[in-house]
């Protein structure tokens, strides 16, 4: 009788751990279809072509739309940090690739319905930026975003850096080069985007504070410096002309253009 118990007693046993197992096995093998939902809730991005689980997908397509235009993002995958859902606040690793075009870095729902950013790497052509610039440019731009917070199409809150490589510009008459490029990212306190751009390699000394305000405007202001023969050989002195004043002449023969436009 007491190995009829003892028996019985194990399959008490057996029974809770069975459920545990069949709990695990379930979870870790939720469809990626609902790690899709969590990432295009409220973002404005597509994914097709899902594939995986829950914790670890990918899609072969992913798209995202703003209010200007549609960007293709290529293949998308994420990894689902576990322990953020307890926070409510689920995380996700997320990876984009094209060609010239990539975006590694974290995404994060917050419980406030805000969107967060954070730890980022984005390198995007020029191309894409095109339609925000007066004049027709090239070269390939990377950032660095330590922390970036949307609310819908709102920015909160913002922190990074940003650099322009191979930088080109159209004079009307030619392409010029003119280097490389950087600034400093913040936030405006008033949903718009500060930026502080200085130069890294180049023959132009550049130091430009660029506002964008919310919802729309905003301001540039500063200081171009170089040789007046590199703009002149370059066919660059009308275009110049459309945005900065000649100012000063320095001890190193560089002409400073000061610079006051409004977006």
């Amino acid at each position: 009788m007491s190995r009829i118990t003892a028996l019985l007693s194990r399959k008490t046993l057996w029974i809770p751990l069975g459920l545990v197992l069949f709990l695990v096995f379930a979870i870790a093998n939720i469809p990626a279809s609902w790690g899709g939902y969590f990432l295009t809730r409220g973002t404005g991005l597509a994914l097709s072509g899902v594939t995986g689980t829950l914790w670890n997908g990918r899609a072969s397509l992913a798209s995202l739309r703003t209010q200007v235009r549609e960007y293709s993002l290529g293949q998308l995958s994420w990894q689902l940090r576990p322990l953020s859902l307890l926070t409510l606040s689920p995380c996700a690793t997320v990876a984009t690739r094209l060609p010239q075009q990539q975006f590694d870095g974290e995404i994060c729902a917050a419980p406030s319905g805000a969107l967060q950013v954070r730890d980022a790497d984005i390198s995007v052509p020029s191309v894409l930026l095109q339609t925000h610039l007066p004049i027709p440019i090239q070269g390939q731009f990377s950032s660095h975003i330590d922390q970036l917070q949307l609310r819908g199409n709102v920015l909160q809150s913002l922190k990074g850096n940003l650099t322009w490589n191979g930088a080109r510009v159209n004079t009307g008459a030619n392409w010029l080069d003119i280097g490389s490029y950087a600034a400093e990212l913040s936030d405006n306190g008033n949903n718009g985007i500060k930026a502080q751009f200085f130069q890294l390699a180049g023959p132009m000394d550049v130091n430009l504070a660029v506002e964008l305000t919310a919802p729309s405007g905003g301001r540039i202001s500063g200081e171009l410096a170089g040789p007046k023969a590199f703009f002149e050989s370059a066919n660059a002195l009308d275009m110049l002309a459309m945005f900065a004043q000649e100012d000063r002449v320095d001890e190193q023969g560089k002409t400073h253009y000061r610079v006051d436009l409004n977006l």
